[in-house]
């Protein structure tokens, strides 16, 4: 079989590993090799977030789930990777709109 090659759509970035820092920040390093702090603030917000948002010491249990690779917490909580990746927005779900 052969695998059609979507421009529009990039290959998939993923999570590889991330350090909490202060406050809701983290430094999170992509499947891609890049790597930067992000300010998680905007993306924790609703029920299971909630928690992490007032508890620091759940926030800085924060991993990289092996199957999702993406930042998760003990609670079940996650982020797509897409939304780190872009900060927020992945260039084609504007198109899609």
């Amino acid at each position: 079989h052969m695998f059609v090659q979507n421009d529009k759509y990039p290959d998939l970035v993923c999570v590889r590993a991330v350090k909490p820092l202060e406050g809701l920040r983290a430094y999170v390093v992509f499947t891609d090799g890049s790597a930067r702090d992000i300010d998680l603030d905007p993306y924790l917000h609703g029920p299971m977030f909630e928690p992490i948002r007032r508890s620091p010491k759940l926030f800085l249990s924060v991993y990289v789930d092996p199957d999702s690779e993406t930042l998760t917490w003990p609670n079940g909580a996650d982020i797509d990777p897409d939304v780190l990746y872009y900060n927020g927005m992945p260039p084609w779900s504007a198109e899609a709109a």
